[in-house]
């Protein structure tokens, strides 16, 4: 599936949630985010997930477990002031198994993130409010248009913050604050 986002930064959280709710947003979850990264150790470069765009994620959503591979669409970013990943996500019973078969073939924890996640959808799109340490509170929009995406930041009068492309490392490093890594 296509996934475009873009995060708006230090944003009024109480504001924007009350203009989503007088729209009938439907709150869909809201709870606690453990994220562990993998890839292929730096000895086989070749293979690296990270150096060719891609990710892998195994994630720890409230109770549920999801892993995900993405790939990076950089073409898409700078068209429609996005960021587009082609993302696959499954759900699977047993994240410590799951891991363990990770580490088998080659794969290792290379990074990970903890955050506080607030969920609203309205009209198929998902507003996701996340809290990190020492970070301040941001928006992700989702939708797999760049264009809608862009009207729903007029619609919400977000046009006054600061708007960022790129995944959480990008947040982290805009804020100097250390991801925490394996290595």
């Amino acid at each position: 599936m296509l996934e475009k986002e873009i995060k708006i930064l230090e944003i009024n959280k109480q504001e924007i949630v009350e203009k989503l709710l007088e729209m009938w947003a439907e709150k869909t979850f809201e709870g606690f985010i453990h994220d562990v990264y993998y890839d292929f150790p730096d000895d086989a470069p070749k293979n690296k997930m990270d150096a060719n765009g891609r990710m892998f994620r195994l994630r720890k959503k409230g109770e549920e477990h999801i892993y995900t591979i993405k790939n990076k669409r950089k073409e898409v970013k700078k068209a429609e002031w996005v960021v587009a990943k082609d993302e696959h996500e499954t759900p699977i019973s047993n994240i410590e198994s799951f891991a363990k078969v990770l580490e088998k073939y080659g794969m290792e924890k290379i990074r990970e993130k903890k955050k506080h996640r607030v969920s609203y959808k309205l009209d198929g799109l998902e507003f996701d409010f996340d809290l990190y340490d020492w970070i301040p509170e941001l928006l992700e929009i989702e939708w797999p248009d760049g264009d809608t995406i862009q009207s729903w930041v007029k619609k919400l009068g977000l046009e006054k913050y600061e708007q960022m492309l790129g995944g959480s490392r990008k947040i982290f490093k805009h804020y100097w604050v250390d991801y925490l890594n394996f290595d």
